[in-house]
């Protein structure tokens, strides 16, 4: 229209009919086109669909992506465009177009696929779908987005991740490492556990006659057995947390560290379960339980956990012990970038129902510049950062001493060991829960 609006104007004003007849050749064509082309062109008798090889993968996975275009109608559509969206700080187009240009006739069917590879663990969705359709002059054309055409897909931590936690949670290698310590109770046990006086109490079953008759007095004998530990594993999943490069936030770390305790204590028997926390609206519960089966729905659970919203701590810890009250080894992960005060009143929040509290601060600093080459000026603003980042925490460790509860700071390089350490060194003690 406004080239034929152009044209018959510059006819008009140059006294150039050739232009004249040219601008209302345009017009005419449009104006006709247009009304042509929505009664020929049905878009509703395309159906377009997506189909994904697989909605859960691991971050290291490729996923691979079918588009179908079916024409249900007798007309032909001679200029049609199907475009595919996805985020592309999520995803990686490895091979293929994500879209195509194509015609397709009465009654036909054309597929067309790519594959993407994931960028980051997480619950994500792939789409929508739009199609353009065109006239054969390109003078009109109609975009519409397929409803329903957006898949949502799970991306698990890389597999390699899960193997080397698997490798390491293994029963063998925690014994060639570590040696094999479970939780004892002195009681009606298997176990020989030691000799004591009798008293008044005591089942006669339990007395040892012969060491009674050496001593000329009452002994029995004491007997522990074995039991499962209920390991509840608390992470925090603020907006603070997704700090750091995209693919090894503060959350990754956490996530990675949150699957590891997983797998070591459901390897040795233990009870496992995990909470969630941000905002009012994200706190997350999976029940405890047990089994080697039980480490994939952990996995299940924590890959649809993102960081969002600011961190409600005090909330949090009202929730989780309106849930579970259940004396557990409790493991809390976080980089507690928040009141102090807050901090302290939350924990203490837990300290009455006599839980084993192991707290892991992830620091900040070294998380957001690790494996990143700073200059001088970068270093002395990261040395100022950290040495202010420290203080809080000496401030926050200092309230949580006084209710009993000691905090560990991490970095990237360690947080992995010393969490493994932690709870071995927790399990091998014994008497605390």
């Amino acid at each position: 229209m406004l080239f034929a609006v152009f044209f018959l104007t510059a006819g008009f004003a140059f006294v150039n009919y050739f232009l004249v007849y040219f601008g209302i050749l345009l017009l005419f064509s449009t104006i006709i086109s247009l009304p042509l082309f929505y009664y020929q062109m049905n878009v509703e008798e395309l159906r377009v669909h997506r189909e994904l090889e697989k909605e859960k993968v691991f971050k290291d996975d490729f996923v691979h992506v079918k588009v179908v275009i079916e024409n249900m109608g007798k007309s032909s559509f001679d200029f049609l465009e199907i475009k595919d969206y996805f985020n592309p700080q999520l995803f990686r187009l490895i091979l293929g177009e994500n879209y195509i240009s194509t015609r397709i006739g009465p009654k036909g069917k054309i597929k067309f696929s790519y594959i993407l590879e994931p960028k980051v663990r997480g619950e994500y969705a792939i789409g929508p779908l739009s199609v353009t359709v065109k006239d054969r002059l390109g003078f009109n054309s109609e975009e519409r987005l397929i409803p329903d055409s957006v898949t949502d897909i799970l991306v698990y931590p890389p597999y390699e991740d899960i193997k080397r936690i698997e490798i390491l949670g293994s029963k063998r290698s925690l014994m060639l490492n570590y040696g094999v310590q479970r939780s004892k109770q002195k009681g009606l046990g298997s176990e020989f556990y030691g000799m004591r006086k009798y008293v008044y109490g005591d089942q006669f079953r339990l007395i040892d006659w012969k060491a009674s008759a050496r001593t000329q007095k009452l002994i029995v004998k004491e007997f522990e057995s074995e039991r499962d530990v209920t390991v509840m594993i608390i992470v925090d999943s603020s907006e603070t947390m997704a700090g750091g490069a995209i693919e090894n936030t503060k959350f990754e770390y956490a996530i990675r560290a949150c699957m590891l305790l997983a797998k070591v204590a459901l390897t040795r028997r233990d009870y496992v379960g995990v909470f969630t926390f941000s905002g009012k609206k994200n706190f997350k519960f999976l029940k405890p339980k047990s089994g080697d089966d039980y480490f994939y729905q952990i996995l299940d659970f924590v890959a649809r956990v993102k960081p969002q919203e600011k961190c409600r701590i005090v909330e949090a810890m009202d929730h989780f012990i309106r849930r579970f009250q259940k004396r557990s080894l409790v493991f809390i992960i976080s980089d507690f970038e928040s009141n102090a005060k807050e901090i302290s009143r939350a924990i203490g929040k837990l300290v009455p129902f006599n839980h084993t509290i192991i707290i892991f601060n992830i620091f900040s600093p070294w998380f957001e510049i690790h494996e990143i080459d700073l200059s001088s000026t970068d270093k002395a603003l990261a040395e100022a950062i950290s040495e202010e980042m420290m203080e809080h925490v000496l401030i926050i460790r200092q309230e949580l001493r006084n209710l009993g509860v000691n905090l560990i700071t991490v970095g990237p390089d360690d947080m992995m060991n010393k969490v493994l350490d932690n709870y071995l060194t927790a399990k091998k003690k014994g008497s605390a829960y």
